[in-house]
């Protein structure tokens, strides 16, 4: 499988995630809108090579493969281990996650190996404690999700024995102590930014129920996990939480995966994207399922019909996502800017959002320090792209920009300077910006969409 993955990855150019997280690794921080800092760090050590870092990524799905195997034997058999890794293999998310690079992969790999340690350290070896907080602390830089591994293993721990010796107790500190330092960056980083990236709504609103938000997060789980495996999900959840008030074992599975599925069905409720939680918890529970049904001939044909059909989904997603690459549309887009008037320190690249500014970017030259295509000003700050410099910025001079506001000592280097927009409509912070702007050329983009490409001349700001 690890080898088919790399084939792929080599075959097809980077999704515009992966170009994000290669803007990222340019421009390192504490955190970022989208998580932790971890998976930027990541790319950011290959170097220049970012064809290398995308094929570490299946690599990185074999390792996982390797600690679900270790993980599932420490706790049941090598029959039951073999079944566990097979599913998580056919999962639609955990293949689109082993060739496109992000942070699902890394996060699964550590949480796996610290649940090696933490069973080790379960069965009465205290030292191993230290070994799982290394490994959860190391997946807490890639995902916020992950400390819910470690806060219900400490949880199931301290509930499900009465008489914990010292050891034990200092074990589980250096596991809260290890993760707390690990989230202590992104934790100061968010703060800086009042919590507006991990913290989005109010206590209101975080109680809220919408069936539209609710049934498109319905969605996109079940594409994740494949419909039947939804429905496995549920099933199996039941079973464990019947299971874990007779059993050791399963009260350790449900104290590895429980509040990764709480939060799971919460997110989902709310309308969020719930497949992160889920995802780092299917294996605990595919453990559970493969050892608690498989004496049974109809759980196991049922079994193998989960798994055929959530293969199916992987091939249809796949089919699917190798149809489409940007770089076509990087291609004309490069093109459209030989036509842009020449101007004082030369043209640059805006694009609607977010997503296809980083993909483009990856194509397109920039300047050093600003990302090489912008997205249009705002004031809300809602993505990376808001925190990074842009076109919009006033910079420190001594040059005083207006005769009449002369306290303003700064000064917009873009101002005056031609730009190429690129996007599915034509927003009003592009039309107010410019003195002039007027279509180009139009395209189809990756998704099936007519794309426009604008010449914008002369750049002079928002008016008041």
């Amino acid at each position: 499988m690890a080898v088919m993955r790399i084939v792929w990855v080599q075959a097809h150019d980077p999704a515009p995630a992966e170009a994000y997280y290669w803007m990222c690794s340019q421009r390192l921080a504490a955190g970022y809108f989208d998580g932790p800092a971890g998976t930027a760090l990541l790319v950011r050590a290959f170097g220049d090579s970012f064809e290398m870092a995308r094929v570490f990524w299946p690599m990185l799905g074999l390792f996982c493969s390797v600690a679900a195997w270790l993980f599932v034997r420490r706790i049941y058999d090598a029959a039951i281990a073999g079944w566990c890794v097979i599913f998580l293999n056919v999962l639609p998310v955990f293949n689109l996650a082993a060739t496109v690079v992000g942070p699902l992969l890394p996060a699964l790999a550590s949480i796996l190996t610290g649940l090696v340690f933490a069973r080790m350290a379960w069965e009465g070896r205290k030292w191993a404690w230290v070994g799982a907080g290394f490994f959860f602390a190391f997946a807490l830089l890639f995902r916020y999700e992950a400390v819910l591994v470690p806060l219900g293993l400490l949880v199931g721990a301290l509930a499900g024995n009465r008489h914990r010796t010292l050891p034990d107790v200092l074990g589980l500190l250096a596991v809260a102590g290890l993760c707390v330092l690990a989230l202590w960056p992104a934790l100061s980083w968010n703060a800086s930014l009042e919590w507006i990236p991990i913290a989005p709504g109010t206590w209101r609103t975080a109680w809220e129920f919408r069936w539209s938000p609710f049934l498109s997060s319905l969605g996109g789980f079940s594409q994740a996990f494949s419909v039947l495996g939804v429905l496995a999900i549920l099933l199996a959840l039941g079973l464990l939480i019947s299971d874990a008030r007779r059993h050791s074992r399963a009260v350790f599975l449900l104290s590895a995966c429980g509040m990764l599925w709480a939060c799971a069905f919460y997110v989902l409720l709310r309308g969020g994207d719930a497949t992160t939680a889920g995802f780092l918890g299917i294996v605990p529970l595919a453990a559970f399922v493969a050892s608690d049904l498989r004496s049974r001939r109809v759980a196991v044909i049922s079994g193998a019909f989960v798994a055929i059909v959530a293969l199916l989904s992987t091939l249809l997603i796949f089919w699917t996502s190798g149809q489409s690459s940007w770089k076509p549309v990087a291609e004309q887009v490069r093109a459209a800017a030989r036509d842009l008037p020449a101007s004082e320190g030369g043209g640059f690249y805006i694009a609607e959002n977010a997503n296809m500014a980083a993909v483009l970017g990856f194509y397109l030259p920039g300047e050093t320090s600003y990302p090489p295509v912008f997205v249009p000003e705002s004031p809300d700050l809602s993505h990376q792209f808001g925190i990074w410099p842009s076109y919009a910025d006033f910079v420190e001079s001594d040059r005083v920009a207006d005769e009449y506001f002369t306290e303003q000592k700064g000064i917009n280097p873009f101002i005056g300077r031609n730009a190429i927009y690129v996007g599915y409509e034509l927003p009003q912070t592009i039309k107010g910006a410019f003195e002039q702007v007027e279509p180009l050329r139009s395209l189809i983009s990756p998704d099936g969409r007519e794309l426009v490409i604008y010449v914008c001349l002369g750049y002079q700001t928002l008016p008041l």
